[in-house]
């Protein structure tokens, strides 16, 4: 069944050139067309990602992703099914979903294979679920590369942006004590979410030892910018650091880089029922219309956002 008019035109972020920001354009297509075992998706919601703008200016990738010119732009979505391919089985028209999908995200429409979808639950906003899929997996997959409990003392670095917020939370629900480092600007945030919160810079090293004389036990690393080599410093084990974003002192060291390629839908369902439920939050820094969509990677680039940014399609739908 078919609820789009096929001359219907469908907007979709590009981008023709590497560069910065200024590269995104917005195009115009046909409303894209499922195969027999393909559903599509009314966009309603995308997620905005470092990954994203890394992409988009052409740096070299230490993990590289297949690039050609041109290209669509985004991963994380949210929306709700507007037409299902005839073989398809278990999903129906109006199904609201969320999942990933590389170079195709920032669009009012997009062609996926079912497997890869998940259920939004209920009670949770689309504006959230489509900035779930790359920070809820990697937050799963930081966390699950250790065995955290009650007597660990864990360090999320960045723990205010949106993989350290939810990785942070996810070790307290183990029972862990936890310490966070963020901007002064977070720290009450941290504090309700259960997170001792340490201000970035020089101090911080001074900072966690009064918080924790005994030193963390464990360090998932979420921004780079030294924690791994902190963290060694302080005597922690290097199997019990796990970084997402320092390659460089993964070639150096013999810690650990579990990403979110480590988890799958089931990981995304069950962070989508954490958040749906209330026990854990994944603030929105900013939602931003997908003409907009330069002014979001500009907030993204700038580093200094709480929890996620979103591009929405529809804000009437959100």
């Amino acid at each position: 069944m078919i609820s789009e008019p096929q001359d219907a035109a469908s907007r979709r972020v590009v981008f023709r050139r590497f560069g910065g920001p200024e590269v995104l354009e917005i195009d115009t297509r046909p409303v894209p067309l499922p195969g027999r075992d393909e559903v599509r998706v009314r966009v309603v919601a995308a997620g905005v990602n470092p990954v994203d703008w890394k992409l988009f200016s052409g740096r070299p990738m230490h993990d590289p992703y297949e690039r050609s010119l041109p290209s669509g732009n985004g991963y994380d979505f949210a929306g709700t099914i507007d037409e299902v391919g005839s073989d398809v089985e278990g999903w129906r028209l109006g199904d609201r979903v969320f999942g990933g999908l590389r170079f195709h995200a920032q669009a009012d429409h997009l062609v996926i294979d079912p497997t890869l979808l998940v259920r939004v639950p209920d009670r949770l906003p689309l504006v959230i679920a489509g900035a779930l899929n790359v920070v809820g997996r990697t937050a799963v997959a930081s966390v699950e590369s250790q065995n955290i409990g009650p007597d660990d003392v864990v360090l999320v670095s960045g723990a205010a942006g949106g993989v350290g917020i939810l990785t942070a939370q996810l070790c307290v629900l183990r029972g862990a004590s936890v310490l966070g480092s963020a901007s002064p600007r977070n720290h009450e945030l941290l504090r309700r979410l259960g997170i001792h919160p340490l201000a970035y810079g020089e101090g911080m090293a001074d900072d966690l030892r009064t918080a924790a004389p005994a030193g963390p036990t464990v360090v998932l690393d979420t921004v780079g910018h030294g924690t791994v080599d902190l963290a060694l410093a302080l005597g922690v084990p290097p199997e019990r650091i796990n970084t997402v974003a320092d390659y460089e002192a993964r070639t150096r060291h013999p810690v650990r880089g579990v990403g979110g390629s480590a988890a799958g839908t089931a990981e995304l369902a069950m962070i989508a029922e954490l958040l749906a439920d209330g026990t854990i939050e994944l603030p929105i820094d900013s939602v931003h219309p997908l003409e907009s969509v330069r002014a979001a990677y500009a907030r993204s680039i700038e580093g200094h956002a709480t929890g996620k940014i979103v591009v929405v399609t529809d804000a009437k739908a959100v």
